[in-house]
């Protein structure tokens, strides 16, 4: 680039930036109002849909209480413990495999 091609795109730079600029502002602010809105709804949206969610799920938890009274017996009493299965398995010490060497490499 020389020196006079310098000077002759200068003023049309200058000329696009004064007059671009405020087109650049506006929309700016309007693409910034437009995605608020966007988020306004999303957020009343998903506010809407959890709370029906939630109705629609405590409806199904009371007539699924309501049809069958064996379950609510079941909720209330706790099946017996099994302290047999916590025990250890009784075997000889002599009989017990020999653990490997973890330091071993195969």
């Amino acid at each position: 680039m020389n020196e006079a091609m310098l000077n002759t795109l200068i003023p049309i730079i200058a000329i696009l930036a004064t007059f671009g600029f405020p087109v650049a502002l506006v929309f700016v602010w309007k693409w910034f109002k437009l995605k608020e809105k966007e988020l306004q709804v999303d957020s009343e949206v998903r506010r809407t849909s959890g709370q029906a969610l939630e109705s629609r799920v405590q409806r199904l938890e009371s007539i699924i209480l309501a049809l069958d009274s064996d379950l609510r017996a079941k909720l209330n009493a706790s099946p017996p413990a099994r302290t047999d299965l916590f025990e250890a398995p009784a075997t000889q010490e002599g009989s017990q495999p020999a653990l490997p060497d973890p330091n071993k490499i195969r």
